[in-house]
């Protein structure tokens, strides 16, 4: 209890444990280190401690980050267990660690460093689900799916069709991280708690030094706001719900009435009692985490709310979520991609419904009007009565597809073409993911002394 003695007395160990983020430091440990080593170093260049003790202090630092993370209940977090074990290795030297910084400053810079990873893991993820499911459209450029509105059987597609549907909303997800991105990596060390310290440090320099793109500029937004976080965890959630929706889609083709589509089997399990069953496991526990993902982020809404400018502890408690939201996101990417990797069209079963039911009526109505010269909803009336008396008004759904020249169609030429061009641009969003990644490596590797 290094920080509450000389005020408040050692403290009820219950009551600390209780206020404690010491387990969910766990996540940031190296991140900490990293603000620290940084700090360390603009202390000694500003001449507020000498070379010596500074070298001193980051060899400790360095030393503790190869250590596991094992820090005992008396500790309030991360921050007092580092300092405390530099002070038992260096003695008062040790202490020079708390001169011009907060843990305000220090843990919004941790989140931040901890954050921007886990954004570009999640880039790297969506970026591979891209990759697999624009070599799927190409490969189901022709392949019929009875597509659906309001659950009922709707216009004929081909899976191909959908799969770009999947990837422009991946594509768009990955744009808007990236942007978001951009807001995460920017430095708020040497904020202080809130509005700054005596000691002159040099806050550009310090986010140079972590690879930042610059600062947080005013200093009770650096310390207080969680703004950064929610952006990432908002865009992260939303693009989970729509992943989930596709989900929907796929479990319902899966569907022994519809068994529109083949997955390989690794995705599925079957019944403790009922041998017969496909059950789809892996789509089913993904939805059942992307629910999981909005409660986090609603926990983190609820929790940021009543709290003013400036920091309290409530915020420590939100940063678990953000996590969870992170990693949910990561793995369920990973599911996806290896499911749509294996997945196929059953055609013989979707042309039984081709025939069942009456999904080119909307086409058959389309080209009477532009044929005939009929108002479309003359058209339109006429072919509504043909389907109600039992007729089924329709044409080839090949040249249903293939007759649609309009951009976005199913036509399957431009699937294949707009799947080819994506897979270009998809490499120069991955060289740029890489390129990022790269620089807060070597950034980081300087730090840790590599």
């Amino acid at each position: 209890m290094v920080y509450r003695e000389g005020l408040l007395g050692k403290g009820d160990l219950n009551k600390v444990k209780y206020t404690s983020s010491l387990i969910d430091d766990a996540e940031i440990y190296k991140e900490t280190i990293l603000a620290l080593i940084t700090h360390v170093n603009e202390l000694s260049r500003v001449g507020a401690i000498n070379s010596s003790e500074a070298a001193a202090i980051i060899n400790a630092l360095r030393e503790l980050s190869k250590e596991p993370y094992r820090p005992s209940d008396e500790y309030e977090d991360v921050h007092e267990y580092i300092e405390a074990m530099l002070i038992r290795r260096l003695g008062n030297v040790g202490g020079w660690v708390g001169l011009g910084r907060s843990r305000n400053d220090h843990v919004a810079a941790a989140l931040r460093l901890k954050l921007r990873r886990l954004m570009l893991e999640l880039a790297s993820s969506v970026i591979e689900l891209r990759r697999v499911t624009l070599s799927k459209a190409i490969e189901t450029a022709d392949a019929f799916i009875i597509g659906t509105t309001h659950r009922q059987p709707a216009q004929v597609t081909t899976l191909g069709h959908y799969m770009l549907y999947l990837d422009e909303l991946s594509g768009d997800f990955i744009m808007n991280l990236l942007s978001i991105y951009e807001t995460v990596n920017r430095s708020p060390l040497g904020s202080g708690p809130l509005a700054g310290t005596m000691v002159n440090l040099n806050r550009v320099r310090e986010a140079e030094d972590l690879a930042f793109n610059g600062i947080v500029d005013n200093t009770v937004y650096a310390t207080g706001s969680r703004y950064f976080m929610l952006t990432a965890a908002s865009i992260t959630v939303s693009y989970l719900i729509e992943l989930g929706r596709f989900i929907n889609n796929i479990e319902m083709w899966l569907m022994p009435q519809l068994n529109y589509v083949t997955l390989n089997p690794s995705h599925l399990a079957t019944s403790s009692i009922m041998p017969h069953k496909r059950n789809p496991a892996t789509l089913e526990v993904l939805r059942a985490r992307i629910g999981e993902a909005v409660g986090h982020l609603m926990s983190m809404y609820s929790i940021e709310r009543p709290v003013e400018a400036g920091y309290q502890l409530d915020l420590q408690e939100e940063t678990r979520h953000a996590w969870l939201i992170m990693r949910i996101a990561i793995d369920g990417v990973g599911i996806m991609a290896d499911l749509i990797r294996g997945i196929s069209v059953n055609k013989e079963r979707v042309k039984e419904d081709l025939v069942k039911y009456p999904v080119t009526a909307a086409e058959y109505a389309e080209l009477m009007s532009i044929s005939g010269k009929v108002p479309f909803r003359d058209a339109h009336r006429e072919v509504a009565v043909m389907v109600k008396e039992g007729r089924s008004p329709g044409i080839d759904p090949a040249e249903a597809i293939k007759g649609k020249e309009v951009l976005g169609g199913p036509n399957p030429s431009r699937v294949t073409e707009s799947a080819r061009a994506r897979l270009i641009d998809l490499s120069s969003i991955e060289a740029k993911v890489k390129e990022l990644a790269v620089r807060i490596n070597k950034a980081e590797a300087e730090l840790m002394g590599g």
